[in-house]
C-alpha cells in the first residue's frame, strides 16, 4: 500500500513538473507565490545610466549554516535559466536567512526559484518572503547601450564577509533540537 501511495505522489508530482512553460509570465508566478501565502514585494528603482538589473531577496527558513545549506541553494538556483548571481546571507541567531538572487525575469520567475529552494531535501527550507528590486532606466537618460570601447572591461567584486564563529551555547542548542 505505501508502495503505491509513494508511485501516485511520484507520478502526480511527474506531471505537475513537465508542465511548467519556458517564458515565465509575471502576473502567473506573483499569482502562483500568493497561492502559497508567501508575502511578494515589488520596487521599481529608477537608474539614469547602465543596463538595468533585477534582484530577488528570498527570506527562507530551516538554513543552519552557510556551506552546506547555502551551497545547496545556490546549486539549485544556478540549474535555472536566466540566473546570473546568488548570494547568501547568513547570519547566526536571525529568524530567517536570505538568498538574494539577480536573474532574468524573461527568462525565470520568482515563483521557479522558491519551488527550486522548497524542494530542496524533503522540504527542509521554506521561503515566507520575496522582494523583487528592478532597475528601470529613467526616461531620456543615457540608455542601456555598452561602451564601444576597445579597453572596457566589466569587472564583478565580491568582497568576502568576516568569518563569524559560532557561539558554543548556540551550536549545542542546535545539536540539542536535531
Amino acid at each position: 500500500m505505501k508502495h503505491l501511495l509513494s508511485l501516485i505522489v511520484g507520478a502526480t508530482l511527474f506531471a505537475t513538473a513537465c508542465t511548467s512553460t519556458s517564458s515565465p509570465n509575471a502576473a502567473d508566478a506573483a499569482a502562483e507565490v500568493a497561492a502559497q501565502g508567501i508575502e511578494r514585494v515589488v520596487t521599481d528603482q529608477v537608474i539614469n545610466a547602465g543596463i538595468p538589473v533585477t534582484t530577488a531577496d528570498l527570506a527562507i527558513d530551516g538554513m543552519s549554516c552557510e556551506m552546506m545549506c547555502g551551497g545547496s541553494i545556490k546549486k539549485a538556483l544556478a540549474k535555472l535559466p536566466g540566473i546570473s548571481g546568488t548570494e547568501i546571507a547568513f547570519v547566526e541567531g536571525d529568524e530567517r536567512d536570505h538568498a538574494i538572487v539577480t536573474y532574468d525575469p524573461s527568462q525565470v520567475s520568482d515563483a521557479q526559484m522558491i519551488e527550486a529552494i522548497q524542494a530542496l531535501h524533503e522540504g527542509q527550507y521554506q521561503v515566507r518572503a520575496v522582494h523583487i528590486t528592478r532597475q528601470v532606466v529613467a526616461p531620456g537618460a543615457e540608455g542601456t547601450a555598452p561602451v564601444a570601447s576597445g579597453n572596457a572591461a566589466s569587472v564583478e567584486v565580491f568582497l568576502p564577509r568576516p568569518a563569524v564563529l559560532p557561539s558554543l551555547v548556540a551550536l549545542l542548542s542546535q545539536i540539542l533540537r536535531s
